[in-house]
């Protein structure tokens, strides 16, 4: 089925009267680009423009020899995988005003653009190697762990980083090199050649509902269907052979994939996915709170759930299934080998239905139960996890965590093991876990550790250890909203230099949110490094990979002097994440290199602090307000009659705000919601407030109140900001009558 000429037919007449622009009208034999007629890739751009894809210059021209720049690609990919999730700007260049900054961070929340690990650089000319692994990653592709582009007489300049995309990419055909056998990963590509191998690579691109066989193992699907275009009842078939599938972010309609042969299914929208008959996956990737059904006859490698309250059953079968995102449910009816539960994962519920079968569990994060009448054969708790429940019977636990694991009406202790005996039963003990760290196994001077990377353990012959030349990088927040001396607290640098490698601490205490001085908004910390002519510096956060990627250049333009001696400054945004796996810093000079391995014994400062919860119903729980109110409305013994409009009682809400931006605060009694505030932007305060009349007032006066009658009950107010959330305790309200 040849969908490329059927779906420009089906746009011509529809879709694209919104999307194109004037000169997409133009006589079937002219060129919907004038300036790209006589192009080598003509067609390639023709087919992209009447998608809505590309739209030229304001001028109406394409300019197919100019070279692209990584943020008119993001771009581009916005608008092929219609992406919706923005990821938060945590790039020192990026400003969040520029007509490019939506797409980029949009690139970033889809693992599709990654920067060098401080700067995003989305107005340098993007490099081959750089398109080439920006669309692998949308293609969702695994990079190939031993990639070979000997064919090519200058395949071995080809960065670490990019060369596992490549390499498959040159196998299907999709990438053939420029001539005289070269790959030329660092010459900037232009927008002819972008097209071109957009159009190569995506055999099919759907954007309406409908039956598709697929023909071509080495080239692609993308289903963008948009809302206009999705009609109801109607789902995308698909059957065949692809080299791989895209789900866009926008495509709400349901696929059902019967008899389908693909390299890899990646779920971006919110689309129910279905894979039956005797349809074979090597790799499934959910984006998305989507749900993903494995029919009996289906198999798929490997499946990961990175999409908030993602949802997959498996009625066939599936070699490992990881889970990476928050409140994801797994149904088990067929087979699983492994089940691989990071630490980014909380909620997770694991249930292995009558008939299921799943070999092994593993659990690194948190608030995790398995449950169902099916087979669970074992679970390790890993060191960081928490709050496991185990209610299947006969499986065997190891735990290795901190916390008890649950396991019916009993517990596993932290070093201990046991079998689980089912939700009613207590749990037999076994002794000690298989993985604990027993004395027997800990000592001796045992140099089998596999480099624990500086705990010391065993190494009875090792170095004197010394002190690294390093100082703590200054802290300011460039809005002024913040002194620098409340930043952070009990701030100071360890280190230990063992040989060519520093292990490096920063310490601190309620790190503050602030904003650096490319107006970046995060929780920034770091160190000094000696400055010294001719260092480059590359940084990033978990391991240092094998392939170093682009220097940061902002760290050498950075001096900062303590002590007469000068230092460039390395600055980390935190995350969660970061505290946990930390990060690197290595500085070349020369044939010299020097590996700083960082580790975070920081603290954020909650987004609030110091909530009080109160009724308002006297004089002194009036004056517990922060003053700033009661400075501007004294206390009036009018409060105390009950026509008055603002007649008591009140409840009252006080808090320390640490971060700026939206603010939400919802309100419940008993457990149910009675009343919500939206705040667009608010500060860093100290003394900020929410009153509430607990029932409607006598006269409307502009205050907020709630809409019940009795105003008896337990209180609880919620205050989201910035992503995280804080909760009051409970407050028991029980008028007296008068």
């Amino acid at each position: 089925m040849q969908m490329k000429k059927t779906l420009a037919a089906i746009l011509s007449t529809s879709m694209t009267l919104s999307m194109l622009s004037v000169s997409a009208f133009a006589a079937e034999d002219k060129p919907l680009m004038e300036d790209a007629a006589n192009s080598w890739a003509a067609s390639s751009i023709d087919r992209w423009v009447q998608q809505g894809i590309v739209q030229g210059d304001a001028d109406g021209s394409f300019k197919p020899y100019r070279s692209l720049t990584r943020g008119e690609l993001a771009t581009v990919f916005v608008r092929m995988f219609g992406l919706t999730k923005k990821a938060e700007n945590r790039y020192d260049d990026l400003d969040g005003s520029e007509w490019y900054a939506d797409a980029v961070l949009r690139c970033t929340a889809a693992g599709i653009l990654e920067g060098d690990g401080r700067n995003v650089n989305a107005t340098a000319p993007v490099t081959r190697q750089e398109a080439m692994t920006m669309f692998a990653r949308a293609m969702g592709m695994t990079p190939d762990a031993s990639p070979d582009l000997s064919q090519f007489t200058d395949g071995s300049e080809t960065a670490g980083w990019a060369a596992g995309y490549m390499a498959p990419l040159a196998k299907m055909g999709i990438l053939q090199g420029v001539g005289a056998d070269r790959i030329a990963p660092h010459d900037n590509i232009d927008r002819a050649s972008t097209m071109a191998l957009l159009d190569k690579a995506i055999e099919e691109y759907i954007t309406a509902p409908g039956d598709v066989v697929l023909e071509n193992g080495n080239g692609f699907t993308v289903i963008n269907i948009a809302a206009s275009a999705a009609r109801a009842n109607d789902a995308v078939g698909l059957s065949g052979t692809t080299a791989g599938v895209v789900i866009s972010a926008g495509t709400q309609t349901d696929v059902a994939a019967a008899d389908l042969t693909a390299d890899t299914i990646r779920v971006d929208g919110s689309a129910a996915v279905s894979l039956h008959g005797n349809t074979t996956a090597e790799h499934v990737t959910v984006h998305s709170a989507a749900s993903v059904a494995i029919g009996a006859d289906a198999q798929a490698d490997t499946v990961t759930l990175s999409g908030l309250q993602a949802a997959l059953s498996v009625a066939g079968t599936v070699g490992t299934v990881t889970i990476a995102s928050d409140r994801n449910m797994l149904t088990v009816t067929g087979t699983v080998s492994a089940v691989e539960v990071t630490r980014d994962a909380s909620g997770t519920t694991v249930s292995a239905e009558a008939g299921g079968q799943i070999d092994a569990v593993s659990a690194a994060g948190a608030g995790m139960t398995v449950q169902g009448e099916g087979t669970v054969s074992s679970l390790v708790a890993s060191e960081g996890a928490s709050d496991i429940t185990v209610n299947t019977s006969g499986t065997r636990i190891d735990n290795n965590s901190s916390e008890a694991v649950t396991a019916g009406t009993g517990t596993i202790e932290p070093g201990k093991a046991g079998t689980s005996q089912g939700a009613e039963q207590a749990p037999t003990q076994d002794g000690p876990s298989s993985g604990s760290d027993s004395d027997d196994s800990a000592g001796g001077g045992s140099n089998n550790s596999g480099g624990s990377g500086g705990s010391g353990s065993g190494d009875s012959d090792a170095e004197e250890e010394q002190q690294a030349d390093i100082v703590k990088a200054p802290l300011f927040d460039q809005s002024g909203t913040i002194e620098a001396e409340k930043l952070v607290q009990d701030y100071h640098i360890s280190s230990t230099v063992k040989a060519d490698v520093t292990e490096v601490t920063i310490h601190g205490t309620r790190l503050m949110k602030h904003e650096n001085a490319q107006h970046s908004y995060n929780y920034w910390i770091g160190f000094g490094i000696p400055a010294a002519e001719g260092n480059t510096y590359y940084a990033g956060y978990g391991e240092v990979p094998e392939a170093l990627g682009e220097p940061v250049a902002s760290i050498a333009d950075r001096t900062y002097e303590e002590n007469g001696k000068a230092y460039n400054t390395v600055y980390f945004g935190l995350k969660d994440r970061d505290l946990e796996e930390g990060a690197y810093v290595v500085v070349k000079n020369g044939e010299e290199a020097v590996t700083y391995k960082v580790s975070f014994d920081v603290t954020l400062a909650p987004v609030a602090e110091n909530l009080q919860l109160w009724i308002v119903n006297d004089e002194e729980s009036y004056n517990r307000i922060p003053s700033d109110y009661t400075a501007s409305y004294p206390w009036d013994e009018s409060y105390l009659e009950p026509d008055n409009a603002a007649a008591l009682p009140w409840l009252a809400l006080s808090y320390d705000s640490n971060v700026t931006g939206t603010v939400d605060i919802q309100v419940t009694k008993d457990g149910e919601p009675v009343g919500t505030i939206h705040h667009e932007s608010s500060t860093v305060n100290p003394g900020r407030y929410q009153l509430w009349h607990l029932t409607k007032p006598a006269e409307s006066e502009g205050k907020d109140y709630f809409d019940q009658v009795d105003p008896a009950g337990t209180y609880v107010v919620t205050i989201t900001k910035d992503s995280q959330t804080v909760t009051t305790e409970e407050l028991v309200y029980a008028p007296k009558s008068r």
